[in-house]
């Protein structure tokens, strides 16, 4: 059994602010709006439709207590939960009482609202690659070229044992590389993307170096269905580019047999917010904590994984999860 801290004599006074924080419906909303997903004050504000000065003073009240914090994303500030302490004195109330709040479903009306909000986040990224199709790799390579970590995500592939009738699909392979690789790795590949655009340069390099298994679907992520569930799951730097990172990983599981693979390879956090004009980036970065929560919470095992620095300054994670036997 872990020992908790034991309470001060301001004691009283935290417990009060909780209380008070946990008093007031709209709190709450924000609360389980925040259980996955980061926010920003106007986005809250839409989602909720409240006003900027009553939804700032909210947050204000939830940060206090430690049960918010912010994280900058370049120039703008989201609003996500706080990690809670693991030996605080309030620590088991507040877990207790978050998992209760989180089995509570969001009405029908915040639901509609918070689409509105990833689909403004999905337009423009769609916008991005349809205005800037034609130079997009040699942007994305001033980030991270494929050459430099093809080695690394080579060696987690083949640690995997896969066998050669593993069934790919790779989220967004745009002209990367990669595809290639798992190409002449297994026997088919799935390219799933959401840009014509994007899928138009796919195709012309599986035409150039004709690539016979390779296969190609026109499909929102999150709208994705298949008729057989896939054994490796690729998402190669993608992830930035999704309106609600947390919410790729409940639907991977959706997409991946029992026991079977998901590659994830994106960035560590960074603050070169030009990657969103540059690369269309809705999200500079991911902790890897979160990866892992958010994979953990959707029944995924963490495997292998590498962390790899680029001269440039950024830092690629690359990550093996493994979906949970039924």
């Amino acid at each position: 059994m872990i020992a908790q801290t034991l309470p001060t004599p301001t004691a009283p006074a935290a417990i009060l602010a909780l209380s008070k924080a946990f008093a007031d419906p709209l709190r709450l909303d924000v609360l389980r709006l925040l259980q996955n997903n980061s926010f920003g004050v106007m986005e809250l504000c839409h989602i909720t439709t409240t006003p900027q000065s009553g939804m700032s003073h909210h947050l204000k009240i939830l940060t206090g207590c430690g049960l918010l914090e912010t994280k900058r994303e370049g120039t703008s500030i989201f609003y996500r939960r706080a990690m809670l302490p693991q030996n605080g004195f309030l620590s088991d109330l507040t877990k207790t009482f978050l998992e209760t709040l989180d089995q509570t479903a969001l009405s029908p009306e915040l639901l509609k609202t918070r689409q509105e909000i990833y689909d403004d986040r999905s337009q423009q990224s769609a916008d991005f690659f349809k205005r800037c199709a034609a130079q997009l790799k040699e942007n994305q390579d001033l980030v991270a070229s494929f050459e430099h970590y093809s080695g690394c995500v080579g060696d987690l592939i083949g640690n995997e044992n896969l066998p050669r009738e593993t069934r790919v699909i790779e989220i967004g392979a745009g002209e990367s590389p990669l595809l290639t690789s798992l190409s002449s790795t297994f026997k088919s590949v799935l390219v799933v993307d959401n840009s014509a655009e994007m899928l138009k340069k796919t195709k012309a390099r599986v035409q150039q170096e004709q690539l016979k298994n390779v296969h190609f679907m026109l499909q929102d992520y999150d709208t994705l269905t298949l008729d057989f569930p896939a054994d490796l799951l690729v998402c190669n730097m993608v992830l930035h580019h999704l309106p609600a990172p947390a919410a790729f990983f409940q639907k991977a599981a959706g997409l991946i047999k029992p026991k079977g693979k998901l590659l994830l390879i994106d960035l560590c956090p960074h603050q070169q917010d030009w990657t969103r004009d540059i690369c269309g980036d809705l999200w500079l970065g991911f902790e890897p904590d979160d990866l892992d929560l958010w994979a953990s919470a959707s029944g995924f095992q963490r495997g292998q994984g590498a962390f790899l620095g680029l001269k440039n300054g950024f830092q690629l994670q690359l990550k093996i999860f493994t979906a949970h036997s039924l």
